[in-house]
């Protein structure tokens, strides 16, 4: 697959977290010890058998969409207060799916501040303090004031919110009562732009993409983490089914964070210094990868020591993945056999490297293979007896193609290795993918098989880019970004301009080479002049968002356009607005835009599909002749989740779906025996979930 712009890439989490942490292992450091004179910590952080949590996860909501993992991480950080800080099981209060007065039960109301549940348990000079919400948040747009939005909550009506700025004021009474010797410390892991990060979806009636919320200010002695510093999106853990700043946070604390030469390598105590270092990277490195959006949290200094502790389950195997990538290093770095028998023998269940490090010990056995490659080459070339080197010929083959040349060629595509690597990883974008061929999606590759069969199949026919570029998918499927690297620059050195676009695409990410935005924007111009419409595409959005480079709207517009030409949807949506604006030297004509909207359906584009359907139902029917609303949305649901995505966004929007249209998908769906629920004309949860696992299971090719 051509790598799409990472706008469109991956689904984002839209969750809050606010920590008041105060950990039994929190020490403050008010000055940093020498090693060997460290300063030690004092009892009040040892002991939590007074401490008080309140750990919230709203996943289901009334009048929005779900956020999928707020239960998982409402679950995760209770095992850790319990299990790693030494709380009370009784003075851990867990809530799901919070209503309004649940939070003014809990924490008190703006007028009553200390009537909250958690105000009244904490006690004075014993009790740390640890607060923790996962859910939505939301803008008040009038306002700029940020809420958390509880299960009854309507997201376009901050007073039916629970104030950020509220909760703050009322933390600052319960920080004066327990005392300067308590900790008390916010975590938030979301973002408050009314984007839940699914494409095209919004929390609010009035879109507001880029919004930037005021920031409540955090009381003295209050210590904050919060999950994005601009006007973006938070994100998923998707491996560890966690809010993204969540799950690095527990793995931090599990002894990552701890600095050393390697993970979890130093003193075995963690500062505050280091987990603030720790977030900053994994985070933005990780939000990058996942999505291509910029993620760096925001992270308050404070005197604080935490002991690193064994993983909760919820990041266990995360934590053991990153410290057996770590070992493999030290042993790729050792370049030893013994250290490389050393990884092999230690490594637990997770293991990710144990074929590579075969690889390398078996190399010996490789080398005595390539020897008697070289006899028999000596041997039947010099006698002209070319197909019988062809016939002694094993896994190394080092005169193949020399031979074939000698019998008069060969039809690459005839080589099962050759077929084998096509059928696993050839590009369904990729204009050097063969006619008969019909191209794998990338999110289907299946990673080690396709490795195993195109790196044969490369270095048999290293003259075949799209080999090269197909092994660069494999290697890419599976985030082994280095090899990725190497084999896409194999082929974009060949003319593969499929293989351009993903390399600018690893530039701009700094994915397995260092990160250079005026690289990748080199890159995605060469493969656009040569006919790529996605690197053109990737080329203006650089230039439109000022991306690492100078930004350009004009110039983004008119690449945009020539990629819209070409055939590139995206690029179709992003021309409409200027129609509707008559900006750039377009013509200001709604008919042309809402034709852009059809050719954009034309080709496949689910956004277009439920713009189209919400625009049918709301009095435009008449430039969309002989098209149906519930045709269209249905026709979008069949492109897969990023259809589902949008066409729930059209409950959030400005212009609606019908209820009768509502209810005509609903009974499609229903006699496909995805819903169960109501006919009610209704975007309900149940319905929510039913279109994603519909759209799912009849993706269309």
């Amino acid at each position: 697959m051509t790598k799409v712009p990472v706008s469109w890439r991956r689904l984002v989490h839209a969750a809050l977290v606010i920590v008041v942490q105060a950990a039994a292992i929190l020490a403050p450091v008010a000055a940093r010890a020498a090693p060997d004179a460290r300063a030690p910590e004092t009892s009040a952080f040892t002991d939590n058998g007074d401490s008080v949590a309140v750990v919230i996860g709203n996943r289901s909501y009334k009048q929005t969409v779900p956020v999928d993992y707020a239960h998982n991480d409402a679950e995760a950080m209770r095992a850790y207060l319990v299990q790693r800080l030494g709380y009370r099981d009784a003075n851990v209060f867990v809530l799901k799916d919070a209503t309004l007065n649940e939070f003014n039960q809990v924490f008190g109301t703006e007028r009553n501040p200390q009537s909250g549940r958690l105000w009244r348990s904490v006690r004075e000079g014993r009790s740390n303090v640890f607060v923790y919400y996962s859910g939505h948040g939301v803008p008040d747009l009038a306002s700029r004031q940020p809420f958390l939005l509880p299960e009854d909550g309507n997201p376009n009506q901050g007073e039916s919110g629970y104030a950020l700025e509220t909760l703050y004021r009322n933390l600052d009474l319960v920080k004066r009562k327990i005392g300067s010797e308590r900790q008390l410390v916010v975590m938030v892991d979301a973002c408050f732009t009314g984007e839940t990060g699914r494409k095209g979806e919004s929390l609010l009636a009035v879109s507001a993409p880029g919004f930037a919320p005021a920031r409540p200010k955090a009381e003295s002695g209050i210590v904050r983490l919060v999950a994005t510093s601009g006007a973006t999106p938070a994100n998923w853990d998707e491996a560890n089914r966690l809010g993204l700043l969540t799950s690095r946070f527990l793995m931090g604390v599990s002894g990552l964070a701890d600095a050393g030469d390697w993970p979890g390598g130093g003193d075995g105590r963690i500062t505050w210094a280091e987990l603030k270092g720790y977030l900053k990277r994994e985070v933005e490195e990780a939000a990058r990868r996942a999505s291509g959006r910029e993620q760096v949290p925001e992270v308050d200094d404070a005197p604080i020591v935490l002991q690193a502790s064994l993983p909760v389950n919820a990041v266990a195997r995360g934590v053991a993945a990153v410290r057996d990538e770590a070992a493999w290093r030290r042993a790729e770095g050792a370049g030893t056999r013994e250290a490389v028998e050393a990884y092999i023998g230690t490594c637990g269940e997770v293991c990710a490297y144990r074929s590579q490090a075969m690889d390398r010990l078996l190399a010996g056995r490789q080398r005595d293979a390539a020897a008697i490659d070289q006899e028999n080459w000596a041997r039947f070339g010099a006698a002209r007896q070319y197909q019988a080197y062809l016939d002694s010929c094993t896994e190394t083959c080092a005169y193949r193609g020399l031979a074939q040349g000698y019998l008069g060629g060969s039809d690459p595509s005839g080589d099962p290795r050759v077929k084998t690597c096509d059928a696993l990883a050839a590009g369904t974008d990729d204009p050097d993918r063969p006619q008969a061929v019909p191209g794998v999606k990338y999110g289907r590759i299946e990673a080690a098989s396709a490795i195993e069969a195109c790196r044969g199949a490369s270095a048999a026919y290293p003259s075949l880019r799209r080999l090269a570029y197909q092994l660069g998918r494999a290697y890419d499927r599976v985030d082994r970004s280095k090899e990725a690297f190497a084999a896409y620059d194999r082929a974009a050195k060949a003319g593969s301009t499929a293989a351009m676009n993903n390399l600018a695409t690893l530039y701009e990410n700094g994915q397995g080479v260092k990160r250079s935005q005026s690289e990748a924007l080199r890159l995605y111009r060469q493969a656009g002049e040569a006919g790529n419409v996605v690197a053109l595409a990737n080329a203006a959005r650089m230039l439109e968002y000022g991306n690492g480079v100078p930004k350009n709207e004009a110039e983004a517009v008119a690449l945009y356009k020539r990629a819209a030409e070409g055939g590139d949807v995206p690029s179709i949506s992003k021309l409409v607005p200027h129609y509707a604006t008559g900006a750039h030297g377009f013509p200001r004509d709604l008919r042309q835009g809402f034709d852009l909207f059809r050719k954009a359906a034309d080709k496949g584009d689910p956004v277009a599909m439920a713009t189209m359907a919400t625009l049918i139902d709301n009095g435009f029917a008449r430039y969309f002749p002989g098209v149906s609303a519930a045709d269209m949305v249905l026709r979008a649901l069949k492109r897969g989740e990023l259809g589902a995505a949008s066409v729930s966004a059209t409950d959030t929007a400005a212009q609606k779906l019908k209820p009768e249209t509502i209810r005509t998908v609903q009974r499609a769906i229903k006699q496909a025996d995805y819903y169960p629920g109501a006919l009610d004309g209704r975007f309900n949860p149940v319905f929510v979930r039913a279109l994603d696992q519909y759209a799912k299971a009849n993706e269309a090719e």
